[in-house]
Order: C-alpha cells, then structure tokens, then sequence
C-alpha cells in the first residue's frame, strides 16, 4: 500500500506551499491537477495481478486555511476477472489550518473523511455484492529550520475506519508518518532522508483482520536544474508483516522489500507543471513466490 495516499500527499505539499506564499497579500490561491497511477507484479502472466490508482483533486487556500477536495480510484485488481474491481467513486473531503507559518517554523492541522466503494465480483465476472466504508483522518504537519543548510519536516496521520469491514478485509485503526530531516548542499544539489512507518491495528479487541506493519527508511536526492528536477530515490525495508488472509490463515506473514524509483518534475512557468514516475520493488515473502513490481506514475498539476 506504499502508493495508496501518494495523492494525498501532494494536495498537502501544494497545500503548504500556497499557504507560505499567501502571507505576504491575503488571496485565494487554487490547484487542480490529476494523476494515475500503476503497479505490476512481474511475470503473473495468469492471473495478472496490479493496482491501479487514478485521481484528481482540487484545492483552494486563503491565509491560513486550506480546503482540498479529490476523487480516487485505488485498490488490486485482477485482471483477467476483475474479482475485487472498484469504481471512481471515492470521494475525499480535507480541512487544513496553519497555526504557525514562517520560514523558521510551520505547523498545521489537517481534518479529512474519504468513503470507500467497493463493487465486488466473483470469479466469473458477475456482480457479487459491495461495500462502503468511510475513513476519518486527523494529521499534524510540521517543517522546522534547523540551520541555513538543515530543516527537520515531516507529518503524522491517524485514521479511523467505519463501516462493512469484514467485507473490506480492513483493520479499524490505522496511523502513518513519514518524517526526517533535508540537508541543502547548494541551489542543484539537496539530501532527504526521511523514516516511515504505515500500521494497521485494530481498537475492538475481539477483531484481527487487516492488520499490518510497514516501516522504511526514505531517502531523496533533488537535483534542481531550472525548470526540471530529477529526484532519484530508494526505500530500504526495515520491517513488513500482514495478516490479511486472517479468515484461512491468522498467522502474520513477513515480508522482506526494497525499492529503487526515479521521479522526473517539470515547471513550465505559467503555473503548470507535471511530473513523471518510475519504480522497482523486490519483495521476498515468507509464505509464497517472491514478487517483483513495476511502478509507474505520471500526474499534472495547474495552480492559479
């Protein structure tokens, strides 16, 4: 699930850039952009197994206040009988105020809701029942000047899941982080390393379904040449273990994952800008064939 809130993420990231810039005069400033996404399992010729994730958002922010709206499609899919398909029919709704905004120190807070449809089919491609679930999100975001060349960022996530989750195969609770600190060598060269951590858990202690762990160490190498900027970056496994297959096996299955990804950003100058992503991820699993995936995005942002 390490593409699930990749969206999510940049309305946050325009979010606290049009905020920053809105301090000087007092306006409105939009963004409205789209992405899609795609992951592959290699060499699943039969059943051909992958996630796809297309979206599109829009977000509006005045002084200190961010409002941002999306529509998402996500989740696996097989290919060949789509038995878990969904529609584009996930719509997110999120409010963000910034409570200290400078260049030495930001922190805001982020409150969203996003419903789930599901439109389940069974193994011969008919319509085999659905599910709606909503998730509410409460996040503090937080960017921190440590020195001239340093700066400490990050943000913390905690979730809540409602609604037909034996369906969905989700836990109840779920928080994410991802947070570290940037080094500027100069105006082409910065250094990110960042550490992040996604857990599912579950409140209700008679349930176990759906929970899972995922940390990782992060680290980006922005090269900024102009309008363009190349961001090689990788992400080294330190922990992964799920027990989605709770109902046949209740047993935690670990896995044991890396990835090596390339992210190519162009501005044009006149408020548009895109951007284009490619990774590769090795995992070895306890139980089962090791997986190997190709990822790949591209996404187009307008801000006015």
């Amino acid at each position: 699930m390490s593409t699930l809130l990749r969206s999510a993420a940049l309305l946050l990231c325009a979010g606290m850039m049009n905020a920053q810039a809105s301090e000087a005069v007092k306006k409105w400033d939009f963004n409205i952009g789209a992405m899609y996404e795609i992951e592959n399992v290699e060499g699943q010729g039969d059943d051909k197994d992958g996630l796809y994730e297309p979206s599109v958002w829009f977000n509006a922010t005045y002084d200190a206040w961010t409002v941002s709206v999306a529509m998402y499609q996500e989740g696996p899919v097989d290919y060949s009988s789509m038995t878990r398909g969904t529609y584009f029919d996930r719509p997110e709704f999120e409010l963000r105020y910034r409570f200290i905004g400078s260049d030495d120190f930001t922190l805001g807070l982020t409150g969203g809701f996003r419903n789930y449809g599901y439109h389940f089919k069974d193994e011969h491609g008919a319509k085999d029942g659905s599910a709606n679930m909503q998730r509410y999100k409460i996040q503090p975001d937080w960017d921190l000047k440590l020195s001239d060349n340093w700066r400490f960022n990050g943000w913390f996530a905690m979730y809540q899941f409602a609604n037909d989750l034996e369906k969905t195969g989700y836990s109840d609770s779920r928080v994410e982080t991802e947070t570290g600190v940037t080094w500027t060598i100069n105006k082409t060269f910065s250094f990110k390393t960042n550490y992040y951590l996604e857990r599912g858990f579950n409140i209700d202690g008679g349930r176990n379904n759906g929970e899972f762990s995922t940390q990782e160490i992060r680290a980006y190498l922005p090269i900024a040449m102009g309008q363009t900027t190349l961001t090689p970056y990788t992400r080294i496994g330190l922990d992964r273990w799920s027990n989605w297959d709770w109902q046949d096996d209740p047993e935690r299955e670990g896995h044991d994952f890396n990835r090596l990804g390339m992210l190519y950003a162009y501005d044009f100058a006149n408020g548009l800008s895109m951007t284009l992503e490619y990774a590769y991820e090795w995992q070895n699993h306890d139980e089962g064939k090791n997986d190997r995936f190709h990822y790949a995005g591209v996404g187009v942002n307008y801000a006015f």
